[in-house]
């Protein structure tokens, strides 16, 4: 880095790995961390290898795990999984290139 200016991004993203890294073995086993990904922009083989014993979501269609785990939730029984990953994928599949407002709760009043 010279004059406070990165001279190229691989050394950032060089620099950002090893503070992770440094991290996720100082916390153990992921100490908490998760990493999601976008289906549409890359793909698991795109994880950085130190990164890949972390728990990993597929967004938009693993949201509701994601979501979970944030939570700390146990993950949903699996009959129910599928169902409920699957509609929420094509809730936003359908809503994706509409420039919609995000469904409202059951019961929400619209427009007042």
């Amino acid at each position: 880095v010279a004059g406070g200016i990165p001279g190229d991004a691989h050394d950032i993203f060089g620099a950002a790995m090893a503070c992770l890294h440094g991290e996720l073995g100082a916390a153990g086993h992921g100490g908490g961390w998760v990493l999601a990904y976008f289906s549409r922009l890359c793909s698991p083989h795109d994880v950085p290898r130190p990164l890949r014993p972390l728990p990993t979501y597929r967004l938009p269609r693993q949201l509701p795990r994601l979501l979970g785990a944030l939570r700390g939730s146990p993950p949903a029984p699996r009959r129910c999984r599928g169902r409920v990953e699957g509609l929420l994928h094509r809730l936003l599949e359908a809503g994706a290139g509409e420039g919609s407002p995000p469904p409202q709760p059951p019961g929400t009043a619209t427009g007042t």
